[in-house]
């Protein structure tokens, strides 16, 4: 079920809660794709979220469209000639 615009709930809320991470990172210089949002994602999940704890059981993070959000956050590479 679409959520704000996101495929669904779940991609919706890691983009409320990481998006600005992602788009420091991008303007950083730091390519983002599926997996590195993926992985900072569950790392950070994982430091404080217990995986027997029911906040786990709010989320699911395998519904998350991580594609949809590399996309989201990706920096096209700008080209200069000359």
């Amino acid at each position: 079920m679409e959520c704000n615009g996101w495929k669904n709930r779940e991609t919706w809320l890691v983009n409320v809660w990481f998006g600005d991470n992602f788009a420091m990172d991008a303007d950083d210089g730091v390519e983002i794709t599926a997996d590195y949002i993926r992985e900072a994602v569950e790392e950070y999940v994982d430091a404080i979220v217990p995986a027997s704890s029911f906040i786990a059981d709010m989320m699911d993070m395998r519904e998350v469209d991580w594609e949809a959000l590399a996309a989201h956050h990706a920096r096209d590479e700008i080209v200069v000639e000359g």
